[in-house]
C-alpha cells in the first residue's frame, strides 16, 4: 500500500490475526471454565468429607473426691475434645443439668474462651467457649450447692456443636458426674 511517497506495508495484527485472537480468547476462556467446575466440584466432594467431627467429652470432680464431706460448693470440671484430625469446629457448648443442687448462678461457672483464655460470662444453663482446632480439647466447670438434706448430686455436660457440622458418635457426647452428699 503506498501512502504518498512510502511505503506502508498492511496491518497484519488486525488483518490476519483477528480470528486467530478471537480463536485464543475462546480457548482461554474454556480453559477458565473448565478448571471454574473442577474446583467446584473437587470443593463440594472434599466439603462432604469433612462435615462431621466427632466430640467427645469427659468429666469429673476437681481432685477427684467421690464425697463432699460437708464442703458447701462442689466443683465438677468437664473437657471436651474434637476427635477429627482435620476439621476445626466453628462453635462448640457445654450443656450443664443437674439434680438435688440450687440452680448455679452465672459466678458457679467457668468458662474460658478457646481462643485466648479468658474467663466469659455463661448463656446458662450452657458455656459456648467458641471453636475447638482438629485434636484440640477445651475445659469449663461448675460449682453446684447440695439441696439441703439429698444424699448425692449429680451434674451432667453434653458437648454440642453449634456450627454446619454434625457429630456422627453421639455415644459419648455426655458425661454425668456423681457426687455423694453426707
Amino acid at each position: 500500500m503506498r501512502f504518498g511517497t512510502r511505503y506502508v506495508p498492511p496491518d497484519t495484527t488486525t488483518q490476519h490475526s483477528s480470528g486467530g485472537t478471537l480463536r485464543k480468547i475462546m480457548v482461554l476462556m474454556f480453559a477458565s471454565a473448565v478448571v471454574a467446575v473442577m474446583s467446584l466440584v473437587a470443593a463440594s466432594g472434599s466439603g462432604a468429607a469433612t462435615t462431621t467431627i466427632d466430640l467427645s467429652i469427659t468429666g469429673g470432680s476437681v481432685a477427684g473426691f467421690t464425697h463432699s464431706g460437708g464442703f458447701p460448693k462442689l466443683p465438677i470440671a468437664f473437657a471436651i475434645k474434637n476427635n477429627s484430625s482435620t476439621t476445626n469446629a466453628d462453635d462448640i457448648d457445654f450443656y450443664f443439668t443437674w439434680t438435688n443442687t440450687a440452680t448455679p448462678q452465672y459466678n458457679d461457672y467457668i468458662c474460658p474462651l478457646t481462643s485466648n483464655h479468658t474467663l466469659i460470662n455463661p448463656s446458662t444453663p450452657a458455656c459456648e467457649p467458641g471453636g475447638l482446632a482438629a485434636g484440640k480439647t477445651t475445659g469449663a466447670a461448675l460449682m453446684v450447692t447440695p439441696k439441703p438434706g439429698v444424699t448425692k448430686v449429680t451434674v451432667k455436660a453434653c458437648a454440642f456443636l453449634l456450627d454446619s457440622h454434625t457429630d456422627p458418635v453421639s455415644s459419648n457426647n455426655c458425661k454425668t458426674v456423681t457426687i455423694f452428699v453426707p
